[in-house]
């Protein structure tokens, strides 16, 4: 795994934990959804994973719960924690922990993993196939530029501005859809109210916030004395887009540029 640690299991696992959400949506693009046996709450893809019991948060997980389970394996993606990892082996639980770099190549090579841990390379291999051409597909829609600005809203108001700076998986996801990300020399998902502001991106890309619709967020971001001077804001350039679609590494990460890129496109012109 992504610690240097060999994995040895004696079969096939018949019984799996997932502790990332992008793990849960690789396990049932790869066909196992059945020996998915414990989740995270944060796990909501696809839909019929709510009936799976959750063993907690993604930090702090139910070791008992797990042990419970009777679970041959449980998979930590980039969000797991070195303690829950070492309490879930010291319960006699095999872990593996793949935390690969923030790229679509790193998203590539996590579904592989998955496949070989779980006997099924085959349609790991297969899946990463139908992403790569999906890319293709976006990668002509995108064509060869000029690209527009743009700024992508991970959070906003009161509490700060978080985006998709250069240091992140979602800079990527932003180049590949024909975007020049402002924020693309800043970290840490921070960047200043200033120089959003200073940089005036032709298009805002928004997903909804915890808890709320599109249009519920739209309307808060659009409405707020921070941004209304926006040129985006006032020509209608605001695009929306699921979070969880975009900011996994998974087997979606392609079909959310391929979405990306189609509605820069439609606003852009």
């Amino acid at each position: 795994d992504s610690r240097g640690v060999e994995i040895s299991l004696g079969a096939p696992p018949r019984k799996i934990v997932s502790l990332s959400p992008n793990i849960t949506e690789i396990l049932y693009a790869l066909g196992l959804g059945e020996t998915v046996v414990g989740r995270t709450d944060y796990c909501d893809y696809p839909e019929q994973v709510s009936s799976v019991p959750s063993m907690g948060d993604l930090f702090t997980p139910s070791i008992e719960k797990i042990v419970a389970s009777e679970a041959d394996l449980v998979i930590i993606s980039n969000l797991g924690q070195l303690q829950t990892i070492e309490a879930i082996e010291r319960a006699g639980v095999t872990v593996a922990f793949l935390d690969e770099p923030g790229t679509m190549e790193g998203t590539f090579s996590i579904i592989r993993k998955v496949g070989l841990l779980t006997d099924r390379e085959e349609a790991s291999l297969a899946l990463v196939d139908s992403m790569r051409q999906t890319l293709e597909k976006a990668r002509r829609i995108v064509g060869d530029g000029p690209y527009p600005s743009a700024y992508y809203v991970a959070g906003f108001g009161e509490w700060g501005d978080f985006t998709a700076t250069g240091d992140t998986y979602l800079h990527e996801v932003l180049t590949l859809a024909g975007t020049k990300n402002i924020a693309a020399d800043a970290v840490n998902w921070s960047y200043q109210l200033e120089l959003l502001l200073a940089n005036d991106p032709d298009i805002i890309i928004l997903a909804s916030m915890w808890g709320t619709s599109f249009e519920e967020t739209r309307d808060e971001f659009v409405n707020h004395p921070s941004y209304a001077s926006l040129r985006a804001v006032k020509e209608g350039r605001v695009i929306g887009i699921q979070n969880n679609l975009m900011e996994r590494q998974g087997p979606r990460s392609a079909d959310a540029v391929l979405q990306l890129a189609e509605r820069v496109r439609s606003v852009a012109r």
